[in-house]
């Protein structure tokens, strides 16, 4: 198992689908095999992995472009490639099963309108200007080293160790009554 969260994150949802896509699978096949409804299932869901797999290839990737290193811009792109993907996969459903209604524009028009507000909101920013020099420019969109502690200010294991919890009383704590 993976240390890095993000990774055991992606992990655990590319293993999710493969299992539950099994299970759907195995039900359709033994159900219903003349229609393979699982097929449906498996892309949209495979949308949202392939997305999250973007996503944390865009975070983890050592390149130094502003997709790469712009947290807001990396969003912005897992959120059009979710867009399009979908895009197509509507389209294809609505060509197999309502070919002679079009209804999938509609999901693209309105997805399409957001998608364009949130581009505009991350690239639609003023860059540097011209009196902004080259590595003024790009000290802003580097990413920051990490500090390292100095030995001095090291902790020993031992002082990192949290205390154990205190036990919660079952029954209510009995208060002395005064005496008169």
């Amino acid at each position: 198992m993976p240390q890095d969260p993000r990774a055991r994150a992606l992990l655990i949802h590319v293993v999710a689908y493969a299992v539950v896509i099994a299970i759907c699978a195995g039900v359709n096949l033994w159900l219903n095999p003349e229609k393979l409804w699982f097929a449906w299932v498996a892309l949209g869901w495979g949308i949202g992995v392939a997305a999250h797999g973007l996503a944390y290839w865009l975070g983890h990737a050592h390149r130094r472009e502003r997709i790469f290193v712009d947290r807001r811009a990396r969003g912005f792109t897992v959120h059009l490639f979710g867009y399009v993907a979908v895009v197509i996969l509507l389209f294809v459903v609505n060509l197999t099963a309502t070919p002679h209604t079009w209804w999938f524009y509609w999901v693209a028009l309105g997805w399409g309108a957001g998608v364009a507000l949130h581009g505009w909101a991350v690239l639609g920013r003023r860059r540097p200007g011209p009196d902004v020099t080259e590595k003024e420019a790009s000290a802003a969109t580097a990413p920051k080293p990490k500090r390292r502690s100095s030995p001095a200010k090291k902790q020993t294991t031992a002082s990192k160790e949290r205390p154990a919890p205190r036990k919660k009383r079952l029954t209510p704590r009995k208060r002395p009554t005064p005496k008169t």
